[in-house]
């Protein structure tokens, strides 16, 4: 019997996370504790991809049911107790597709004649996509509104798990899990060596309760005629989501943009790729969008305004084109950060720098 208690938390708004486990393993006369913290953090590769790395320690006791008085139980007695370690990294992909490696066991055991944490390595690989949240009806006291619902995963999850040991026992897992409503899945997976099992669950508020069966397939025929696996989950106060220091915005300074003649050469560069170089005949503008007559670009130019930001219009000749701008500057290191910053804190994500060579 296999009894565990896991409890974790982010801390606060940050990348962080920390968290804390008991397990209980019964097997005939041996009965093994294990008790282990873990602390994890994520370090974005990209806006919207992130690598994970997690490191647990603690210690694990094993006891024998049997006689005290016995020499051999004493002598294992006295010698039970060992520190216990894992580490892992994991990458988590917008695109749903994850990646991760673990090294399970870091300390050598008491029994050990040679130990290298790479003995034994796990690797997963799993298919998990987060849904935006649904513009709905619903009926609440005879009313009835339009609300959108709560982000959750995609109907169909994917995973995959495969252990290896250099000592021969490698083991591989596959499971596919179909998530009905936001509420209720099922899934159905395969062990090697110990053949296919069954899971559901459900999801109620704050609640969470799932089963699931593995059939008696195991490697020694009437060792087992099957295992069952109950699975209790509570998550405690509100649900903490990482939240990015927004940087200050220059565009929304209130001194209004000077607007500029015709006269000037103009292009317009990549946001993420350009080298920090100051000219003094150039001028760099933080460009949203570019319009073909006036009038839609005094419209956009309001509707900017009316959000805040500091909006002008500036017209290219060459182009016939008029470019609504919130921000100009003589260092292109400026420029390129507020349009980094726009991209990525605001709803401006066609923010792009337009380089203005004066003659």
């Amino acid at each position: 019997m296999v009894s565990t208690i896991n409890i974790s938390s982010q801390l606060h708004e940050s990348r962080s996370g920390i968290g804390a486990k008991i397990s209980s393993f019964e097997r005939g006369l041996l009965n093994t504790t294990d008790v282990s913290l873990t602390y994890a953090y994520g370090v974005p590769v990209s806006e919207k991809n992130l690598l994970y790395f997690g490191l647990s320690g603690g210690a694990i006791n094993t006891t024998v049911n049997g006689d005290p008085a016995d020499p051999a139980v004493s002598r294992y007695q006295s010698n039970n107790f060992q520190p216990t370690g894992n580490f892992g990294l994991l990458y988590r992909s917008a695109s749903g597709i994850n990646l991760g490696v673990a090294l399970p066991q870091l300390f050598a055991t008491a029994s050990a004649i040679s130990f290298s944490p790479v003995d034994n390595m796990i690797f997963s690989a799993y298919y998990r996509r987060k849904v935006e949240g649904k513009i709905v009806s619903k009926t609440k006291k005879g009313v009835r509104s339009k609300v959108k619902t709560h982000e959750t995963n995609a109907p169909l999850e994917l995973y995959t798990l495969y252990k290896y040991s250099k000592f021969g026992n490698s083991q591989f897992e596959v499971m596919g899990k179909f998530n009905l409503s936001e509420h209720f899945w099922l899934g159905a997976f395969y062990k090697q060596s110990y053949g296919f099992g069954a899971i559901t669950g459900i999801q109620a508020n704050h609640f969470i309760f799932s089963y699931a069966y593995e059939l008696g397939g195991q490697p020694e025929p009437g060792f087992s005629s099957g295992t069952h696996e109950i699975q209790l989950g509570i998550r405690l106060g509100k649900q903490k989501i990482y939240k990015r220091k927004a940087p200050v915005l220059h565009s929304l300074l209130k001194a209004p943009s000077t607007q500029h003649v015709a006269r000037f050469q103009q292009t317009i560069e990549d946001t993420d790729h350009v080298e920090n170089r100051e000219d003094s005949k150039k001028k760099y503008y933080v460009v949203i969008k570019a319009f073909s007559d006036f009038t839609g670009a005094d419209v956009f130019k309001k509707k900017l305004i009316t959000e805040k930001y500091n909006a002008d219009i500036f017209y290219y000749e060459k182009d016939k084109k008029y470019y609504v701008h919130v921000m100009e500057s003589g260092k292109s290191s400026e420029a390129y950060e507020e349009a980094r910053n726009l991209k990525n804190f605001t709803k401006l994500k066609e923010a792009k720098v337009l380089t203005v060579i004066q003659k």
